[in-house]
């Protein structure tokens, strides 16, 4: 027993929590191992309330990026996990995946149209294998958890539909959906009502507390443009799905940009649902920000018309966190990002915010934009709206929470894993 060891198991236990308690969360998952004693004292609800209470104004790391894996965005100045580096630098896809959806920092990804998965915590290393369908492939409609009063992981849902039958001559629509949830291991299904049709979902399904937020877009003329948004809690009962239009949906032929292209996203911050589009008008580029309230209204926080930026602009997110700080890329040569307080209406140089820990990959972004283009001249199909994963670490969490029977896969290096099952399938 080394001294460092020793010292611990000497320490009242009073004292031990107090100083154990202002480690950060890497550390403290690491200390687990050295005796019983230390274990039960970290994993129990009056340390986690205690760490979460002395950590409540540090900083929390962060990032957006597309679904090939490419972080755009991050913060990684984070002292409660004690975390050197951007999030996007602690997972490398398997060849042949794909990131699909993430919620209270668990992240889906998936390989390719077959339904082969995993659920984890890219920084603590911690993977779940999600049991393909017995019926085959669906597509994944999103990931969603439920968490305690204190913000803990308590279990995780991954959510797909099967099918979507069309009632009353295009009037509604009944959804066919599988749920696997890691309290019982299994996939059952569940069949909702729906009075539209939901399509093309990818990153632009946005998740809080258990609830799958998704645009649906309306015909207009011989275009879409966003409509609706689509939300279910799937830790209820309900059958249905709740319809929030979205605001001035009735006008973005007239208030859009050239053709009609409203250039908007839904994303969330501070805890709510936000919905932010840029308008071209003639006296500039207008940006408008909404917050979705708990009595599903929608409440406008902001209109600002140029921010000191000539050109056009997209709204690109949200900081997690701070819904006054807006990241929004512009447009024209040389083409940038650019973070600007709402509260103040200033821009913010994104480095100089986060003191040397923000990260931006100017290429990435480029080369993202460019493909939100392309999507949209293909088909005129304008509710391709601006959507990029949006990863946090949670302010505490214990292990992935496990499913009944499954293993836990710990390992610094998921490709190899990955790589060895299949190799392992086709022998």
């Amino acid at each position: 027993m080394d001294s460092a060891t020793s010292t611990i198991h000497h320490l009242p236990e009073s004292i031990l929590t107090e100083i154990l308690a202002r480690l950060p969360l890497r550390s403290i998952s690491r200390l687990k191992t050295v005796s019983k004693t230390v274990k039960a004292t970290l994993e129990s609800v009056y340390f986690r309330r205690l760490f979460v209470s002395l950590h409540k104004n540090s900083s929390s790391s962060w990032s957006l990026g597309s679904r090939e894996g490419d972080e755009l965005i991050g913060f990684h100045g984070c002292k409660t996990w004690d975390v050197p580096k951007s999030l996007g630098s602690f997972i490398s896809l398997p060849l042949g995946f794909e990131f699909k959806a993430s919620s209270n920092g668990l992240v889906l990804i998936e390989r390719y149209g077959c339904g082969y998965s995993y659920v984890g915590n890219p920084v603590l290393q911690q993977w779940v294998k999600i049991p393909q369908l017995p019926c085959g492939y669906c597509g994944v409609l999103g990931l969603v958890t439920r968490v305690d009063e204190n913000g803990v992981v308590l279990g995780f849902k991954v959510v797909r539909i099967a099918s979507c039958v069309m009632r009353n001559g295009h009037a509604s629509y009944t959804l066919n959906m599988f749920v696997y949830s890691s309290e019982t291991g299994i996939w059952t299904s569940k069949t909702l009502q729906c009075p539209h049709l939901i399509t093309k979902l990818g990153a632009r399904a946005k998740n809080l507390n258990g609830t799958i937020y998704c645009i649906i877009g309306l015909k207009l003329d011989t275009s879409h443009v966003p409509g609706v948004v689509l939300a279910h809690d799937f830790f209820s009962d309900s059958d249905q799905f709740m319809v929030v239009h979205l605001p001035e949906h009735s006008n973005h032929n007239n208030n859009g940009g050239v053709n009609g292209v409203v250039n908007g996203a839904l994303t969330t911050s501070g805890g709510f649902v936000m919905y932010m589009k840029s308008l071209v008008q003639k006296r500039g580029t207008v940006l408008k920000v909404w917050r979705l309230n708990h009595d599903q209204s929608w409440q406008l926080l902001c209109e600002i018309n140029g921010l000191s930026i000539s050109g056009s602009f997209v709204p690109i997110a949200m900081h997690p966190f701070d819904c006054d700080i807006v990241y929004r890329w512009h447009q024209e040569s040389p083409r940038h990002l650019v973070s600007c307080n709402l509260r103040t209406e200033t821009l913010i140089d994104p480095a100089r915010e986060y003191h040397g820990d923000f990260y931006m990959n100017q290429s990435g972004f480029e080369e993202y934009m460019d493909e939100i283009g392309r999507l949209r001249a293909s088909d005129r199909d304008y509710t391709i709206l601006i959507g990029l994963f949006q990863s946090v670490l949670p302010r505490w969490m214990e292990s992935v929470p496990r499913p009944p029977q499954v293993d836990m896969i710990d390992t610094t290096s998921l490709p190899s894993y990955v790589a060895c099952c299949l190799i392992e399938q086709e022998e």
